[in-house]
């Protein structure tokens, strides 16, 4: 006699063990695309400082634009 006599447990066993080896499986294809990820950085331009700058100029002239708005509103007003 086996040590599980009930079917079901012997299920569960076997999905819990496909489970894990689909996970595993999983976790080696994230790593070998993480890798090739890091192999196409290497001669790759990184230009994300100066998508920052940019984004920091155009939020600059928008408050620029608002404060400027805000005096003509408040000089319509006073007069």
């Amino acid at each position: 006699m086996s040590r599980t006599s009930n079917g079901k447990k012997k299920y569960e066993g076997r999905m819990r063990k496909l489970e894990q080896a689909e996970k595993k499986k999983q976790e080696e294809l994230r790593k070998l695309e993480e890798m090739e990820n890091e192999s196409w950085k290497i001669g790759a331009k990184d230009n994300s400082r100066e998508i920052e700058l940019q984004n920091k100029i155009k939020e600059k002239e928008e408050k620029k634009k608002e404060r400027q708005k805000a005096y003509e509103e408040e000089f319509m007003k006073s007069k």
